[in-house]
């Protein structure tokens, strides 16, 4: 018997098993006979990716090397604050502490993840994470910075903070399409402290002043007697029972992080003044230790080395809402920082404290008693909001090709009026860094400053991009009306045009549709949703919020809903602003998202008054008869003349939806999916199509394997739909800029940017862009050739080998 190692897809082994091998032919693989049509069902539901063992992580590797030897990893020598969200409206508020070989995140709201990749923030050595208040604003994020965090093998994630934190995080990944493998602990605030080699980060827990008030008097006071005490240290009984209560949810969590010392310098030259030889003695000297001479003298290492360096403490603080103030203003662990002498002050605090908060007399005067030897950094609503380059760089250039279609964002258009730093009262904005060992204070070097016409002159510069602008311009002539422009609805303003996570350029699915002057609604809302609608919309957002109507989810992949909450938490402020009614949004979704609103609700914030969910499982064709009512106050609400869910082929429960108005048009949307007849047939005669297109065609098996489309499906899906215009989006991000372009592409056929804004009347002129994209992103398009060139010639060289001995072995089978 041969043994042969064949390479070669399901695919393929079936067409060779058709032209070479008699059905009755029984194959021996192992010590199992099979006939080949069962031997070919084997093999495609085998798995078509095996993970090998992942390596272990460099960090990690010399931690452990030197536990072995039985040394400690030394204190560190640099240590920077790093703000990564500003907490400006659509940011996150974070930041890191960075070490030489750890980083310590405190809060990931949405769009954490996305800032740090796109202004590289090493997370490779991230391992523990600090939560100050239990919220959406604070938890967004955590859900795609664990899947970061895992894909660049760190093996655990710790979380400190207020009870339950946890269990947000593992609830979002049950909606995780890939199965995670990475370890989440959650550590007691009872255990009052967390410590490594680097760093002492004391827990100080504070709870609203109105749950105080309902506690008995034995468990609402602490050792000083105080409301607001903190917890470090031993934790007696009583503490573990009021975290273990509903009370415990109303609290908020500050941390005082205190580095150790680094080790102090080794004065040579008194080292040869008391005769101690170089080598192993100095080592030990600068680890502080004592050492005997080969005459009997000892040698301290206050002898011989530098005098020690007073660490002094970083606090993070976020006061959520006037009921934590009092308790902060009489927390204890704050008044011995307050008065001590200056060498104990703090040397930073960090309020992650709304601006009526901050700005009040009494937080002020609380602030000013920590002395002028301290710095403040703040992070909230009123710092900079510009924190994505890449975001704005890309706008920049697409303006050029359509200014309509890709018009400026406001902040390239108007600068921010921003609160100006006073004394040693510094506004925070993304990439400051606080320099904090060295000292050398704030380093503004790596903020985001935004230069429009540096965009655009390296556009321009770029090989054939103004030949081609130029041929743009003269075409778009024969195809644009020079009628006045009048609104025309539906606009579709695309807010997410990627797929999985965000990249620098494309965020994950989210798309705004304008239905009527007034009516607007979304279909899907992954992460960071509302931050892309302040910076396309500005100071206009709160207008698109209030008059949001409805908010459509495909499926329960996290990244096509988890900027939901974050959405319609801030359409409720905006309305309690304006004094307006507050009506609750229509939440289009599958049945499985009622234990997520519940989970919600239970662990975070009230949902239920500001959200209906509607199942999309009930508004299906043959549910109608029981649900019409239901079906009619959807229609009533949005406006349309037809709400017609599709279910597609991707994971249980996934849905397209073709969307009807009353002035006739009709609008398709695909959610995630593989080619699906059900949406071809319930589309038919469209007048967009927006389908997805996760791959270039030559990944069709992968697409497959994921349940996704390739550009050419997508394409092939709206011809067989008679769609009047397809327009392709939800690219995997290896295709940031552009994807892969062929000859289906047609004058039917576009593809979505994020920010990019368009009405059916837009859609004849999106063809005529290819051209310029391809100039404008050459360097990028031809990477993505030279993938795919080398990607066939290896398919051609492995599947001419494997048909070579498969035809040998059908062959010898056979006779």
């Amino acid at each position: 018997m041969h043994r042969l190692r064949i390479s070669v897809s399901a695919t393929e082994y079936s067409r060779l098993c058709v032209e070479y091998l008699k059905p009755h032919v029984l194959i021996q693989l192992g010590g199992i006979r099979l006939r080949h049509d069962k031997l070919f069902r084997l093999l495609e539901t085998m798995p078509k990716k095996v993970e090998g063992p992942r390596e272990t992580l460099r960090h990690v590797k010399y931690r452990a090397k030197r536990a072995e030897g039985g040394h400690k990893m030394p204190a560190p020598s640099r240590i920077d604050v790093h703000v990564v969200g500003s907490g400006a409206k659509g940011n996150p508020r974070s930041l890191v502490i960075s070490t030489d070989y750890s980083r310590y995140l405190f809060n990931c709201g949405e769009g954490t993840q996305r800032i740090a990749q796109e202004h590289k923030i090493k997370l490779s050595k991230l391992e523990n994470v600090f939560i100050t208040h239990k919220s959406w604003e604070n938890l967004g994020g955590l859900l795609g910075m664990a899947l970061t965090l895992e894909s660049i093998n760190v093996p655990q994630i710790t979380l400190h903070g207020p009870d339950g934190i946890e269990k947000v995080v593992h609830m979002a990944k049950s909606f995780n399409s890939q199965h995670s493998t990475i370890k989440l602990e959650k550590k007691a605030l009872t255990d009052g402290r967390f410590e490594d080699t680097a760093v002492v980060i004391d827990y100080v827990v504070l709870w609203k002043d109105k749950v105080y008030d309902k506690l008995p008097m034995e468990m609402s006071q602490g050792e000083s007697g105080r409301r607001g005490h903190d917890l470090s240290g031993p934790a007696p009984s009583k503490r573990l029972k009021i975290e273990n209560s509903p009370a415990a949810q109303d609290c908020i969590v500050a941390y005082i992080c205190k580095p150790h010392p680094p080790l102090r310098k080794l004065n040579i030259e008194k080292c040869v003044e008391l005769g101690v030889p170089s080598g192993p003695m100095c080592g030990k000297l600068k680890e502080g230790e004592e050492i005997t001479l080969g005459d009997g003298t000892v040698i301290t290492p206050d002898q011989v080395l530098s005098k020690p360096e007073i660490s002094k403490a970083i606090i993070v603080l976020e006061c959520p809402s006037l009921e934590f103030l009092k308790p902060v203003l009489n927390c204890e662990a704050f008044h011995r920082l307050q008065s001590a002498d200056a060498d104990d002050s703090p040397n930073l605090i960090v309020h992650m404290t709304p601006a009526s908060i901050l700005e009040s007399p009494e937080y002020q005067a609380w602030m000013n008693r920590f002395g002028t030897e301290t710095n403040h950094l703040v992070i909230n609503e009123n710092t900079s909001t510009i924190a994505f380059e890449g975001m704005y760089r890309i706008q920049a250039m697409l303006n050029l090709i359509e200014p309509r279609i890709f018009p400026l964002l406001p902040h390239q258009i108007d600068k921010e009026n921003l609160p100006p730093d006073r004394g040693n009262v510094i506004m925070g904005r993304t990439n400051l860094v606080y320099q904090y060992r060295p000292s050398k204070g704030f380093c503004r070097d790596l903020c985001v400053e935004l230069d429009n016409g540096k965009c655009v002159e390296a556009a321009k510069e770029k090989l054939d991009v103004l030949e081609e602008l130029e041929k743009l311009d003269q075409a778009k002539l024969t195809v644009t009306s020079s009628e006045p422009e009048e609104p025309s609805y539906p606009e579709v303003i695309f807010l997410g045009t990627g797929s999985s996570i965000p990249s620098k350029v494309r965020n994950v699915s989210c798309i705004l549709v304008q239905t009527e002057q007034h009516k607007y609604m979304l279909l899907d809302c992954g992460e960071g949703a509302l931050g892309q609608l302040y910076h396309h919309f500005g100071q206009s957002v709160g207008d698109i919020l209030e008059n949001l109507t409805a908010v459509f989810v495909s499926h329960m992949h996290a990244d096509h809903h988890l900027g939901m909450f974050g959405v319609l938490e801030a359409r409720k402020e905006v309305l309690e602003a304006r004094g307006k009614p507050h009506t609750p949004v229509l939440l289009l979704a599958p049945i499985q998202m009622t234990r997520w609103l519940k989970f919600y609700s239970q662990q975070i914030k009230e949902s239920h008054s500001y959200i209906r969910l509607v199942a999309l499982q009930d508004l299906l064709p043959h549910q109608l008869d029981r649900t019409q009512t239901m079906c009619n106050a959807v229609l009533e609400e949005t406006g349309l003349r037809e709400f017609l869910p599709v279910m597609v082929e991707h994971c249980k429960n996934a849905f397209g939806v073709c969307l009807t108005h009353q002035r006739g048009w009709k609008l398709v949307y695909s959610g995630d999916t593989m080619p699906c007849n059900r949406l071809v047939q319930a589309g038919e005669d469209c007048d967009l199509l927006i389908h997805e297109a996760t791959m270039e065609d030559d990944l069709e098996e992968e697409a497959k394997y994921k349940t996704h489309s390739t550009t050419s499906q997508a394409i092939d899906v709206g011809i067989r739909m008679k769609a009047k215009f397809i327009l392709l989006t939800h690219f995997s991000q290896r295709y940031s800029k552009i994807p892969v372009f062929n000859e289906k592409f047609t004058d039917k056929v576009g593809i979505a940017f994020d920010n990019m804004r368009v009405s059916l009347k837009d859609l004849s002129t999106l063809p005529l862009f290819t051209p310029a994209l391809k100039a404008m992103f050459a360097e990028e398009y031809a990477l993505l050739e030279e993938k795919t060139l080398k990607r066939n010639l290896s398919k051609k060289r492995v599947a001419n080998d494997s048909q070579k001995l498969m035809k040998d072995f059908l062959t010898e089978s056979n006779s």
